[in-house]
């Protein structure tokens, strides 16, 4: 049985997956299985796999799910006690996957851990080093856009991690959970960190693990439809996830800030088709409330940490 599972949701990701399933190859850890979930690919994608990565298994779905269904199908299928999710987009150092998991071998109480993920075409400037969730629920990403002058090659604690190229422990998705299949793609990883968070499981920034992300490689159609997810979303993971004493301690900042936003686009940007995409999402996210209330019951049954603990790691880029 492998030590570790690497699960790649790949759609029509032909000319992309060579550069992941090869990056994979030259891996300084070698005790690992590799799972591609094929989102109905309607290119090269199956044939590719089969001729060439014999090695590779394959799960294949019959139209595009999204990120989260295929991703919980390639965990539910995988048997190592760690699982890495790899977008087809990256190409990783040699060390990504022993430097994730020896920072999770020496942190127990940690549930995932995360690289230094740089742009592949900017390759001295961060994609991402981690997730950062403010009282608000206004989320960030760590590091975003900045150039790597060294100023975060020390580990840190995280609010979360980005699960473009990270790294979980089973026992973590066994205890809280696969990503919630409602948010289709975006704010899904956000989610999982947030439940982790509330069940007492840390999560890591491991500088020494390297990716290079193809940002967008993956978009090509559908211009606004992340527009619709991003705001849809954001409203499922605050409602579901923010104890209630910090909704009802920081409520007037929270519906300030919402409010703010929701009027600048509005009134500001009443005639792009953009805004359009947004008040579907809004609209869209509090349609989806009785989901979100039936999860967060049991979501803050469970808590094992004090709202003062969650208050204490918002608005933080490292912890």
């Amino acid at each position: 049985m492998p030590r570790v599972s690497v699960v790649i949701p790949n759609l029509n990701g032909e000319h992309l997956l060579p550069m992941a399933l090869d990056t994979l190859r030259t891996q300084t850890f070698a005790d690992f299985e590799t799972i591609v979930v094929d989102n109905g690919s309607r290119d090269g994608s199956l044939k590719l796999l089969k001729e060439k990565y014999h090695d590779v298994r394959i799960v294949p779905l019959d139209r595009n799910y999204g990120f989260a269904y295929p991703v919980n199908r390639g965990i539910e299928a995988s048997k190592g006690e760690f699982v890495c999710l790899l977008n087809n987009d990256i190409e990783l150092d040699p060390r990504w996957m022993e430097e994730l998991l020896g920072a999770l071998e020496k942190n127990p109480d940690a549930g995932s851990a995360g690289p230094k993920l740089m742009r592949y075409h900017e390759r001295e400037r961060i994609n991402v080093l981690g997730i950062r969730v403010n009282r608000d629920g206004h989320v960030e990403i760590v590091g975003a856009g900045e150039h790597d002058r060294g100023q975060y090659n020390e580990e840190r604690f995280v609010f979360g991690v980005n699960a473009g190229a990270s790294m979980y422990r089973r026992a973590m998705f066994d205890d809280v959970g696969l990503f919630d299949e409602v948010f289709f793609a975006s704010f899904e990883d956000v989610d999982l960190a947030f439940r982790a968070q509330l069940a007492g499981y840390k999560a890591l920034y491991v500088p020494r693990a390297v990716g290079y992300h193809m940002v967008g490689a993956t978009i090509k159609k559908k211009r606004y439809r992340p527009t619709y997810l991003n705001n849809r979303n954001s409203t499922l993971f605050f409602w579901k996830n923010m104890p209630g004493e910090l909704i009802r301690k920081n409520f007037g900042g929270i519906m300030g800030r919402r409010a703010g936003a929701f009027l600048t686009r509005v009134l500001k940007n009443f005639w792009k088709l953009r805004t359009l995409y947004y008040l579907r999402g809004t609209v869209a996210g509090y349609l989806r409330m009785p989901h979100v209330m039936k999860e967060r019951r049991q979501i803050q049954k469970a808590r094992r940490v004090s709202p003062e603990y969650i208050e204490s790691i918002l608005d933080r880029d490292f912890l």
